[in-house]
């Protein structure tokens, strides 16, 4: 896993767990995620609701499944999952953030995302995903002035991380700084070329 091999190490797990005779919560929760950052999300989605069985109320198994869920465009059964997370815990800062951000990006439902954001980001002010969301939410309501400050901090605080540079790219585009913008992406692309929303981004508006 830390030299990135991951394909052996998704052969490792398998081959240990086959050896112990059984699936720990642990190893599937290891084994979804190997999946989905090889890009193979909807095994990875069968993982997940694998290791559900049995452990409904398991917040990262459930939180696990509504990312993978969202990769796949099933945005009704990540809401579900995300908003089982926040009854059984109303201050699950990520759950709320990660349901408040697909709302505002991928749905009309705008300010009903952007309230949510606001409650994780009254919880967990320090977070960086959280500050991104917040100036998503602002561009995405029509306020790209106020966005700004957001996705300037949270771009400064993750070291120019590429979704992060993409929004930040594309408010600036909009407020008519084009060479600023370009600069941001061109940074975050150094090391992040094939990064999709930030391939998105730049393919859309540059």
């Amino acid at each position: 896993l830390r030299s990135g091999a991951d394909e052996l190490a998704l052969t490792a797990l398998r081959r240990l767990r086959a050896g112990a005779g059984s699936a720990t919560r642990q190893s599937l929760l290891l084994e979804g995620r190997l999946l989905r950052r090889l890009g193979r999300t909807g095994e990875s989605l069968e993982v997940y609701n694998r290791a559900l069985e049995g452990r409904s109320a398991d917040a990262e198994l459930r939180y696990a499944r509504a990312m993978a869920r969202i990769a796949t465009d099933d945005l009704a059964g990540a809401e579900t999952d995300l908003r089982r997370i926040i009854r059984d815990d109303p201050a699950h800062a990520e759950a709320l953030n990660a349901l408040g951000y697909t709302l505002v990006d991928q749905t009309p439902r705008i300010d009903e995302g952007a309230a949510l954001i606001e409650e994780a980001y009254r919880i967990r002010p320090e977070s960086a995903a959280i500050i991104d969301s917040m100036g998503w939410a602002e561009y995405r309501q029509g306020r790209p002035a106020a966005a700004l400050e957001y996705l300037r901090r949270a771009h400064e605080m993750t070291d120019g991380a590429p979704e992060i540079a993409a929004h930040l790219g594309e408010v600036l585009w909009v407020l008519g700084r084009r060479d600023e913008a370009r600069a941001i992406w061109r940074a975050a692309a150094s090391g992040h070329s094939d990064h999709p929303v930030l391939e998105e981004t730049m393919e859309r508006l540059n």
